[in-house]
């Protein structure tokens, strides 16, 4: 049986159409596996940089922690009381040294109203500064007396301002118990002095009222004056007598 005859052209042709369909073949597959392999890489990249900034996160929040632990502990045991108080006068938060000056546990100090520990004489001092602080957003300062458990009140220096973000205020209190006292010490021995000085000035006046008395009965009687009497002329005159 004879061979079919092949035209050598035509079988040229599809020699190269078969290898180009095959180059084409090869490139689509390798693009696709090059697509595959750029995609994972770019995954693990992602994966890599959510592992570091996930790091960097955890050393943020224990930073965080620490200057959170620090600033409490700056707060709690300051020298100075720290209180924060809201629109009502209620007592939010306060420190250690706030709550001895109040004389009472910290605990259950939170919550109650703070002129519940101002003295009678105080009130209306504080009450002037709480409503300025909180209507004009203003720095006021002032005196206050504390009730205190021992015979005497706990005098504090305030400084009040209100809250940039809420409407809360913020009192820093000072203990100036020992300075109230020895000015109202001064003050008490300034008064004794002074009583002391106008008893002896009315001795005086009297001493010199019986001398302008005796000086009247000897000129009556015929004789002299025998006593100065320019200190009492001097001291009715200051009387206005």
């Amino acid at each position: 049986m004879k061979k079919p005859i092949i035209n050598q052209s035509k079988s040229t042709m599809l020699r190269q159409d078969a290898e180009e369909e095959l180059g084409k073949r090869d490139s689509s597959d390798t693009f696709a596996e090059l697509n595959k392999l750029k995609l994972i890489h770019e995954l693990e990249v992602h994966q890599i940089e959510l592992e570091m900034q996930n790091e960097e996160l955890k050393a943020g929040y224990i930073q965080l922690e620490a200057l959170k632990e620090k600033y409490h502990d700056l707060y709690d045991f300051a020298p100075s009381g720290y209180l924060s108080l809201s629109e009502e006068g209620d007592i939010l938060d306060l420190n250690f040294a706030a709550a001895a000056l109040l004389g009472g546990n910290r605990k259950f100090l939170k919550h109650t109203r703070f002129r519940l520990y101002i003295t009678q004489e105080s009130l209306l001092t504080f009450d002037k500064i709480y409503h300025k602080t909180l209507l004009n957003d203003k720095k006021v300062s002032g005196e206050l007396s504390l009730l205190s458990k021992g015979e005497k009140p706990v005098y504090v220096h305030i400084n009040a301002h209100k809250s940039e973000n809420i409407n809360v205020c913020l009192l820093t209190m000072v203990d100036i118990s020992e300075r109230k006292q020895a000015e109202m010490k001064l003050a008490h021995r300034a008064n004794q002095i002074k009583a002391l000085n106008d008893c002896y000035q009315d001795w005086e006046f009297l001493l010199d009222h019986l001398k302008e008395e005796v000086n009247e009965l000897l000129i009556k009687a015929g004789g002299e004056k025998k006593y100065s009497t320019v200190g009492y002329e001097r001291m009715k005159s200051e009387r206005g007598m």
